[in-house]
């Protein structure tokens, strides 16, 4: 059975630490995804994790015109400081085909928690609008404890986990899936466990699960093997490759 992917998690642009296969812009990014027979993706810009926010929201807006087929996802700020989030913000994400939020609070200098963000969060809970936030080290990552509290503060959070490890990484994400309807994980890393994948699978169902491939930092044919041969229904794997990610993108409320 062929299948409909949709990737979600990936990024484009140049890192400063230079990434085998990065690409430089959107038109790079979509021949890299029709080689993989990847049809659909959401994107960030490494810009905005690299150099400023703004900067890289910004450039992403601009690559994505005329891309019917990727979605984008800003990284966010503290509102306090203005430079991110303004009275214009959710507007201006419906214009520029922005469907989703990043954050990486320790490279950019900030905790993530109500005293910071408020009833900003709140907002972005009723507008249905999914946040990733990555596990991954070297600084794009948030830790566990700060994860399970930002998720106690804002329960009603549509959550995506990603680049979320192997080795016993369950005890870590099993808890949280139980207590929040609404949190999703991502598979690039998950697949790379013997049987992480197909456990997941069998204890909460294919709705909970979106394919993301991580590129340039993984292969995408890293996720995509994996699901192709997990032990799940064809209409749950059709789920975890597209039909969960079209779901949350499309209850967006903008």
């Amino acid at each position: 059975m062929k299948l409909d992917w949709f990737d979600f998690n990936l990024y484009l642009g140049r890192p400063f630490r230079p990434v085998f296969g990065a690409v430089p812009d959107a038109a790079a990014l979509q021949a890299e995804l029709r080689r993989r027979g990847i049809g659909r993706a959401l994107v960030w810009h490494i810009a905005q994790h690299d150099n400023f926010p703004g900067t890289g929201n910004r450039l992403l807006a601009d690559e994505l015109k005329g891309k019917n087929n990727l979605f984008g996802c800003w990284v966010v700020l503290p509102p306090q400081t203005g430079e991110i989030i303004g009275p214009d913000f959710f507007p201006a994400m419906r214009r520029r085909r922005i469907r989703a939020l990043r954050l990486f609070p320790e490279s950019h200098h900030f905790l993530l928690n109500r005293t910071v963000f408020g009833r900003f969060f709140d907002e972005v809970s009723e507008r249905k609008i999914p946040v990733l936030l990555s596990t991954m080290k070297r600084g794009k990552g948030v830790g566990w404890p700060d994860i399970y509290s930002f998720l106690a503060e804002y329960p009603k959070l549509t959550c995506v986990l990603c680049d979320i490890g192997i080795w016993g990484v369950n005890r870590y994400t099993w808890p949280l899936l139980e207590r929040y309807p609404k949190l999703y994980l991502e598979t690039s890393c998950l697949a790379l466990e013997a049987g992480g994948l197909d456990a997941g699978l069998a204890r909460f169902g294919p709705e909970r699960f979106l394919f993301g491939s991580g590129f340039p930092e993984r292969y995408p044919e890293a996720s995509q093997l994996p699901l192709v041969h997990a032990a799940v229904s064809e209409s749950g794997r059709r789920l975890v490759a597209a039909g969960n990610a079209e779901k949350l993108l499309a209850e967006v409320e903008l």
